[in-house]
């Protein structure tokens, strides 16, 4: 059997709706998955290894853009739910707004809530993807030395 008939494609294809999906639901596991060395096949694992980490870099670098998207729209929404709860006067004490009353209003917005959900869940996917580049790294000086051991051990048993 060839090397390349033993191989098996990538259990979950990058980018696909199940990649998200999981990435947003199970994070720590498809980090495991797409991390995943075939010890059957180093070489066939290390072409593909270059495609995941541009892969990974990509995605990770356009997630922060979505981050600071995310930041930006929630500091927005902070200022305009804060500018609008500024026009009216307390309801119980008849005057101005007190700077904790206008905090509470704030917070509690569901627009604000809103902008904050949208930007932890972009922290969180940048987060991931950050560590999956990451230990695309480590993978891949596990792969070299794989592949090293690999040689010597053909080395020495063609020597046999």
């Amino acid at each position: 059997m060839s090397e390349e008939a033993q191989v098996s494609p990538p259990v979950i294809e990058l980018g696909s709706p199940e990649f998200w999906k999981k990435l947003e639901e199970d994070p720590r596991n498809l980090a495991a998955e797409i991390c995943t060395i075939d010890l059957v096949s180093i070489r066939m694992t290390l072409q593909y290894h270059a495609a995941l980490r541009a892969w990974l870099n990509a995605a990770h670098e356009i997630a922060r853009t979505d981050e600071l998207r995310a930041e930006f729209e929630q500091t927005r929404t902070r200022a305009r739910i804060m500018l609008a709860a500024k026009e009216s006067l307390d309801h119980v004490t008849g005057k101005a707004k007190t700077v904790d009353v206008l905090k509470a209003e704030v917070e509690v917005h569901p627009d604000v809530v809103k902008a904050d959900e949208e930007y932890l869940t972009a922290r969180r996917k940048t987060g991931a993807l950050r560590a999956m580049s990451s230990a695309g790294e480590d993978r891949l000086q596990m792969l070299v030395q794989l592949a090293a051991r690999q040689r010597a051990e053909i080395r020495d048993a063609e020597r046999n």
